[in-house]
């Protein structure tokens, strides 16, 4: 089986008290503009170890993976291109004024978005998404032993013979 290179990113949606976090860009061709906090996945590094490491740099907040909330699929210069947004729970931290790659940060109510300029519309419908209709595929570990923990994530079976589990 041939492998494939994948640019890979990932972001994390964090709702709160009816609010939800975003974050300004400060350098690049988005700068200025808000979004979920983000970046890439870094080798050696699972999707939802690159979601909470993103999460702390740009927010400041420890945090807990609770579900995968979106999936974006494009093809950039004839390569895939999957972007993962997770749900996330904080636990630890408080909101950092400002980094190298984040010029401001905040919490934002329904009502505050529209007003905003997004990283993309895609970002702009995850953060409605999380605040209007909250809903991920629920997490489990998977059931093959592995030297490295893996995650499942799968639609909720109303009916199945084997109670909902993969066998």
């Amino acid at each position: 089986m041939a492998t494939v290179s994948c640019d890979l990113g990932v972001a994390a949606r964090v709702v709160a008290n009816g609010e939800i976090l975003l974050v300004q860009e400060a350098l690049g061709r988005y700068e200025g503009c808000w979004g979920l906090p983000k970046g890439h996945v870094d080798e050696g590094e699972s999707p939802e170890e690159a979601t909470l490491r993103e999460l702390a740099e740009e927010s400041g907040f420890d945090g807990r993976i609770l579900g995968l909330a979106g999936v974006r699929t494009a093809l950039r210069k004839d390569h895939p291109a999957v972007f993962l947004c997770y749900d996330v729970s904080i636990h630890a931290g408080q909101i950092q004024e400002s980094s190298e790659e984040i010029s401001s940060s905040g919490w934002f109510s329904l009502s505050d978005l529209q007003s905003l300029k997004w990283v993309s519309e895609t970002m702009q419908q995850l953060a409605i998404d999380g605040l209007t209709q909250p809903a991920n595929l629920g997490g489990q570990p998977g059931l093959t032993l592995r030297e490295r923990s893996y995650r499942v994530y799968r639609a909720a079976l109303s009916s199945s013979p084997t109670g909902g589990r993969w066998s």
